[in-house]
C-alpha cells in the first residue's frame, strides 16, 4: 500500500490528472512543493527524487496504453504472427484464454497489427450477408479512430485504404480512405457466431479478409517498426525504454504536447530513446518507485465504478479518451480493445442489489421484465468472469447467456430470469450461468445499442440474492 509522502504525491498526481489531464512543470512543482512542505525540509537529492517520482507516475499513466499495445504486438510477432496479416481465432475462447481482458463469447476474433510507415494498406472485407461483423481500427495509444462493418459500412464486400499520418500521394477514388493518427494500428475484427456448429461458416469468411499494400511494388513489413528497446519485466526502467522507443514511431497527439513536454526533465521524449546513463541516481530512484506506484494507481482506479443508475457501472466514454489519460490506462488494463458506445456498450457489476460482493457461495437471479429487455439493434449477452476478468471453468463450458441462446426460456408474462449459482437450478438449467467458488463479476454487452442506452437512460435490473 502507498504510505506517507508517497501517498500524498500519488494522490496529488491522480487528482491533477483527473481534474485537468494536461499538467505543466509549474503545476507539478506546485504539487511537489505542497507534498514536501507536509514533510518538512528535504535535501536537494530528495527533491530530485520526489520530482522524478511525481513526473514518473504521470508518464507511467500516460504511456501505459502505448506500452501495453506494443507488448501485445511483440508477443504476436514472437508467436510468428507477422505484421500486416490477419490472424484469427477459429474457436470460441476457452476458460484458459488470455488473449484479451474480458473476452466475449459472442464473436470469433480476428486481429492484425498494421505498420503504415512504408505506405498505405488495403483491407479487403468479404460479403457478410446478414451476419453482424465489425473491424475496429485502434491507434497505438488505444483510441478507436474508425470502424469497418455492419454499423458503419454495411455488410457487402468492400476494400478500404488505411493511410498513415505522414503519407502523401494519390489515393484511389473507388475505395473508402481511412487516415490513422499513428503508424501502428490494431485492426480488431469481431464476427458474430451462432454456436460451435457455425464455426466453419465464420472461418470461411475469415480466410477472405486480406491486407495488401496499395502500391504493389511496396514490400510489406513483417517486423516491428519501433526501435528494438529491450523489455525486461524485472527492471522498472524498462517501461520507460519501451515507452520512448514506441513514441518515436507513434507520435503523441498535438493535444498532449504540454503534458509530454514536462517529461523531458526525466529523460522521456518522443524524439529520442531513454538513456538512464544521462540521469542521476536520485532521478532513477524516483522513476523506479513511480513504476510500482503508477501500476497501483491504475489498479485502484480500475475499481472505481462508472456512472450508472444502480449497481451496474455505465461507461459511455470508452474507445476514445482525449486527454483523460487515467481512463485510457484503466481501460487498457481491464478491457483492452473496448469499443466505442455506438458499436457496443459494456455495463459491469461485481455486487448484488445490497452492495455486497458477488460470490459463488450464494445464489442469485437477474429478472428482466418484458418491457426492459436489453434494447439493441444487433444483439446482447451477459458474460460471467472471475475476479481477474477472465473466464472461469465450469461443467457446461458456458460463459455467457444472451438473446441468441437457443434453449433460453422466457416466463409466461414475457419476462426473463437468469440464474447465477454454482449448482444447477432444478428445472431451470437452460437459464443457468454457472458461478465459480469465489468472487466474480458480470458484464452485459449491448451490440449496436438503441438511443435509450447511449443517452444513459437504460436501467439494468440489479442482481438479487436468493435463499
Amino acid at each position: 500500500m502507498l504510505k506517507g509522502k508517497r501517498l500524498i504525491l500519488s494522490l496529488a498526481t491522480v487528482l491533477t490528472t483527473l481534474s485537468f489531464s494536461v499538467s505543466t512543470p509549474a503545476l507539478t512543482a506546485h504539487v511537489q512543493a505542497n507534498a514536501m512542505a507536509s514533510q518538512g525540509t528535504v535535501s536537494t537529492k530528495q527533491s530530485r527524487e520526489n520530482l522524478a517520482y511525481s513526473l514518473g507516475i504521470q508518464a507511467y499513466i500516460y504511456g501505459y496504453p502505448l506500452v501495453t499495445l506494443e507488448k501485445k504486438k511483440r508477443s504476436a510477432l514472437q508467436d510468428k504472427r507477422p505484421l500486416n496479416q490477419f490472424f484469427h481465432l477459429q474457436a470460441l475462447p476457452a476458460a484458459d484464454y488470455r488473449g484479451v481482458v474480458s473476452p466475449n463469447h459472442d464473436t470469433l476474433y480476428s486481429a492484425a497489427y498494421l505498420d503504415l510507415a512504408q505506405g498505405p494498406l488495403v483491407l479487403h472485407a468479404p460479403d457478410f450477408g446478414k451476419r453482424y461483423y465489425t473491424i475496429q481500427l485502434m491507434d497505438a495509444w488505444t483510441n478507436s479512430f474508425d470502424y469497418i462493418g455492419t454499423r458503419t459500412t454495411g455488410t457487402k464486400e468492400g476494400k478500404f485504404v488505411i493511410v498513415g499520418p505522414n503519407w502523401k500521394g494519390d489515393l484511389p477514388a473507388n475505395m473508402k480512405v481511412i487516415k490513422s493518427p499513428t503508424n501502428t494500428v490494431l485492426a480488431g475484427g469481431r464476427i458474430l457466431i451462432d454456436g460451435e456448429t457455425d464455426i466453419p461458416k465464420v472461418t470461411a469468411l475469415q480466410k477472405q479478409m486480406t491486407i495488401t499494400p496499395l502500391v504493389q511494388s511496396t514490400k510489406i513489413s513483417s517486423s516491428s517498426n519501433a526501435s528494438a528497446a529491450i523489455l525486461d519485466e524485472k527492471d522498472p526502467l524498462s517501461f520507460f525504454r519501451l515507452l520512448t522507443s514506441s513514441m518515436k514511431s507513434n507520435q503523441p497527439a498535438s493535444s498532449d504536447e504540454a503534458h509530454v513536454k514536462q517529461f523531458e526533465h526525466i529523460g522521456i521524449s518522443p524524439y529520442h530513446d531513454f538513456d538512464e546513463t544521462a540521469l542521476d541516481e536520485a532521478t532513477l530512484a524516483g522513476l523506479r518507485r513511480a513504476v510500482k506506484d503508477g501500476e497501483e494507481i491504475i489498479a485502484m482506479a480500475s475499481a472505481v465504478k462508472g456512472q450508472g443508475q444502480n449497481t451496474w457501472s455505465l461507461n459511455l466514454d470508452y474507445g476514445t479518451y482525449g486527454v483523460d489519460y487515467l481512463k485510457r490506462a484503466v481501460v487498457a488494463r481491464t478491457a483492452f480493445g473496448a469499443n466505442i458506445p455506438s458499436e457496443s456498450v459494456y455495463q459491469r457489476t461485481d455486487v448484488d442489489r445490497d452492495g455486497n460482493p458477488l460470490s459463488g457461495e450464494n445464489r442469485y437471479v437477474i429478472r428482466f421484465s418484458k418491457d426492459n429487455l436489453p434494447p439493441v439493434d444487433a444483439f446482447w449477452s451477459l458474460t460471467l468472469y472471475g475476479a481477474d476478468y477472465y473466464f472461469v471453468p465450469n461443467r457446461l463450458n458456458r460463459y455467457a447467456i444472451g438473446d441468441r441462446t437457443r434453449e433460453l426460456k422466457y416466463n409466461a408474462d414475457g419476462s426473463l430470469d437468469i440464474y447465477l449459482q454454482k449448482d444447477p437450478p432444478a428445472g431451470k438449467e437452460s437459464n443457468w450461468l454457472p458461478t465459480p467458488a469465489g468472487d466474480f463479476n458480470l458484464m452485459l454487452r449491448l451490440y449496436v445499442p438503441k438511443p435509450i442506452v447511449l443517452e444513459g437512460n437504460y436501467v439494468i435490473p440489479n442482481v438479487q440474492k436468493v435463499n
